[in-house]
């Protein structure tokens, strides 16, 4: 499953966790957590450890590293009162559960099961996987509705945020990043038109 689309069930596991307890924190929380395997795993596998595992779901996307994350979430919840861990392993077990990892053992009950075992892609894999996914229309609808469910319900806080952004010296560093955006995707919607 491609990241935003994992994102996007972030946000709603978030939206669900936040109506529970009362923490709109829960949201960013669970999609961060929706997303990190991803985030860890695959520049990880694919560009650290490429000449010996080469593949993008290895520890983050296995049961080891979530049963840590929830022991500390309980902890952590238990003394302290915060949720913020466990919503962060809710959004990890929503990610294992739509990968699919039970089709993956190895990885998935890794070190138990052995040693991860060598995948054979090539060395562009990543960098193809990221144009995949850029060219990808589902994408960018989870794009525009997890931008737009974030703006709706941190909406306080962007408003602070882009106040300071907008007043010098930081209104060029805003104004070339949000260019350098659209000059991206331009240039990728190009490279995958017929």
């Amino acid at each position: 499953m491609y990241l935003l689309a994992h994102a996007m069930v972030g946000v709603l596991i978030g939206v669900v966790i936040a109506a529970i307890v009362g923490d709109r924190r829960a949201i960013a929380l669970a999609t961060l957590g929706a997303v990190l395997p991803d985030l860890i795993d695959k520049p990880l596998g694919h560009i650290l450890l490429a000449g010996t595992v080469n593949y993008g779901r290895i520890y983050f996307h296995g049961l080891t590293i979530l049963s840590l994350t929830v022991i500390a979430g309980l902890l952590l919840y238990h003394y302290r009162g915060r949720i913020g861990l466990l919503a962060v392993a809710a959004g990890m077990a929503s990610h294992q559960v739509l990968d699919g990892m039970w089709r993956h053992p190895i990885e998935w009950f890794w070190p138990f099961l052995g040693p991860l075992p060598h995948h054979g892609y090539s060395e562009d894999f990543l960098w193809e996987a990221i144009l995949r996914e850029l060219a990808q229309p589902s994408e960018w609808l989870f794009f525009f509705l997890v931008t737009g469910l974030f703006t709706y319900l941190y909406r306080r806080e962007l408003a602070n945020v882009l106040r300071r952004l907008i007043n010098p010296p930081f209104h060029l560093a805003f104004a070339t990043a949000l260019a350098l955006f659209f000059l991206a995707a331009m240039v990728v919607g190009l490279r995958f038109l017929p």
